[in-house]
């Protein structure tokens, strides 16, 4: 697949966990209901499994179908420590990493979070947002 830059990077601002969590499943939600594939990177095999339970109980009502691979999928929503596949070939990246993904290049809107919870986090986002801003990115914050 061709290396492209992606449209837009839109950074959330969030000052606590739970706000954190209310966006992942909102981007989740949003995604299957418009049917628009969403690749979710996490950093290690215990977030995947967190994000993996998270997204099985919320809604409450309901479910929100998805798999946890890093080896290609027909899903709308994957979880992947993949770093170099975009493997449910999604439009859209929600990064959940502390550094930027490197699959930021083969998506169309890439979704990371400016992370106000401890210093240490707030200055992970701020290096992000700078890693983008210097690859010539559109990044909205």
């Amino acid at each position: 697949m061709m290396s492209v830059l992606p449209l837009k990077i839109t950074f959330y601002r969030v000052k606590d966990n739970t706000a954190k969590l209310t966006f992942i499943c909102q981007k989740a939600q949003e995604a299957f209901q418009q049917e628009k594939r969403l690749l979710i990177a996490v950093p290690n095999l215990q977030a995947a499994q967190y994000i993996d339970q998270l997204l099985w109980r919320t809604p409450e009502e309901s479910f929100m179908p998805h798999v946890v691979t890093d080896m290609p999928t027909q899903e709308w929503i994957a979880i992947t420590l993949q770093e170099q596949v975009n493997v449910n070939q999604a439009l859209r990246l929600l990064n959940l990493c502390p550094h930027p993904s490197s699959l930021y290049q083969q998506v169309e809107e890439v979704y990371d979070f400016y992370d106000e919870t401890h210093p240490q986090k707030k200055e992970l986002s701020e290096q992000r947002l700078r890693f983008y801003q210097e690859k010539g990115v559109r990044v909205h914050l």
